[in-house]
């Protein structure tokens, strides 16, 4: 595999690059360490609106169409996303057109221009935005068990902020907190492709970017919740099937058991082979969609499943899916099962390094959040190290009858109700 090369600048900013030499592309991956945990309880929002900001326009392209075509021309694609840690910027072009791609990315990142009139139309863009996640019940729902899991702390607040946030964002707001945030040392550029690191390094160093020496922000810690009795949200809702995501607090991105979770989530809800899928859907015939999922922090985690199956049988999909969890904490998986999850791991870990994208967001992440260089063959042979009562003893812990959170959407003819559920919350 090619040399991964990672270089602090002067100015603090951390680069990372691997140059892939048989590629046509070259991908481009900023992070920035902006997302709704930094938030105060007013700014809620405010680093997803920034990152909608950010192709608003600048000087030299005056708006949204000018910054998507001068990607677009270079036959390339340009986009950006916000998550509750970090905000990332991203474009993908032939090897050829890295110079040109780079500087449309440099552009809107050190100069745009935050203009009062585009703040107030893009404060109805987000609006409609938050009232579209509203409106898809299995997205919505994963901002409820959220809620419902870390109650009224950093990690409960929605990326996208509060309707209420949203129309009081201004100039005067939105430009301390963009300063504040985008600061060279609270970034990492991320660049893989068909180009040499000395290429990409003095595009680097190019970067207009003002001297700073701001304090980051802290992130308040998520707080230590006692459980001790399960807890439900059941929500009547204009829908046509039950919706229902389960909630446990897990681990962190730093806990020594993370391969192990990954792996548990493979063999639970990670694929058409996996238990729920194979029990629910196929067995049982109740959902189209099952699976899980599992969400890694600095201090705390989670591990998900979500559903929608058929509205009727919304009490027995309860029982079935936490059947599984028992099954899982009691029973140690076969070998059989074991080596089909860790073949699973580690394809997807290897595969991802033949896309720039993929490996570029992979770099950027890990340097972002774990400050380390990623490493594929220590991710492999941790995987190789994982045994049946690793995955047993993981379960065991997470899978309580006090950590269980569960939300449901029902129809609003739905004769289920809560103590009805409630009392089906036992693992």
């Amino acid at each position: 595999m090619n040399m991964v090369e990672s270089t602090r600048m002067d100015n603090g900013l951390r680069l990372v690059s691997c140059k892939m030499p048989l590629r046509q592309s070259v991908s481009i991956v900023i992070g920035i360490k902006s997302g709704s945990i930094y938030e105060r309880k007013e700014e809620q929002g405010i680093s997803h609106f920034i990152e909608h900001m950010l192709f608003k326009g600048t000087e030299k392209r005056k708006n949204t169409l000018e910054i998507s075509q001068a990607i677009e021309k270079l036959g390339g694609e340009i986009n950006a996303s916000t998550s509750e840690e970090y905000t990332l910027l991203y474009s993908k072009v032939l090897y050829k057109n890295f110079t040109d791609a780079f500087e449309v990315l440099a552009d809107i990142l050190c100069n745009s221009l935050f203009r009062e009139e585009d703040i107030r139309q893009e404060k109805a863009v987000v609006l409609e935005e938050i009232n579209k996640y509203q409106d898809i019940p299995d997205d919505w729902i994963t901002f409820l068990i959220n809620r419902l899991m870390w109650k009224d702390t950093v990690l409960g607040q929605n990326v996208l902020g509060e309707k209420k946030t949203v129309r009081g964002f201004s100039r005067k707001l939105l430009l301390p907190y963009f300063q504040e945030m985008y600061q060279p040392q609270n970034m990492v550029f991320s660049i893989t492709g068909n180009l040499s690191p000395d290429k990409i390094k003095a595009m680097v160093e190019k970067l207009p970017f003002p001297v700073k020496n701001g304090v980051i922000r802290e992130v308040a810690p998520p707080g230590e919740e006692v459980n001790k009795e399960p807890e439900l949200k059941l929500v009547k809702k204009k829908v046509k099937q039950a919706h229902l995501c389960f909630g446990f607090e897990g681990i962190s991105r730093f806990h020594p058991d993370k391969i192990t979770m990954d792996i548990m989530n493979i063999i639970l809800g990670g694929g058409l082979s996996s238990r729920l899928f194979q029990e629910i859907r196929v067995n049982e015939g109740l959902a189209y969609d099952i699976h899980s999922y599992s969400q890694y922090f600095d201090k705390t985690g989670s591990f998900n499943i979500y559903a929608g199956v058929i509205s009727e049988k919304l009490t027995h999909s309860v029982k079935k899916i936490l059947n599984e969890l028992r099954k899982i904490k009691e029973k140690k998986v076969s070998e059989t099962e074991l080596k089909i999850a860790k073949e699973i791991y580690k394809g997807s870990t290897l595969l991802g390094l033949e896309n720039t994208l993929s490996y570029a967001f992979r770099l950027g992440s890990y340097a972002l959040l774990y400050n380390k260089e990623y490493n594929y063959r220590e991710i492999i042979e941790h995987i190789e190290g994982i045994e049946a009562e690793d995955i047993r003893r993981l379960a065991e812990n997470i899978f309580q009858r006090q950590r269980i959170k569960l939300v449901v959407f029902a129809p609003n003819d739905t004769r289920v109700q809560r103590h009805n559920l409630l009392t089906l919350l036992d693992v």
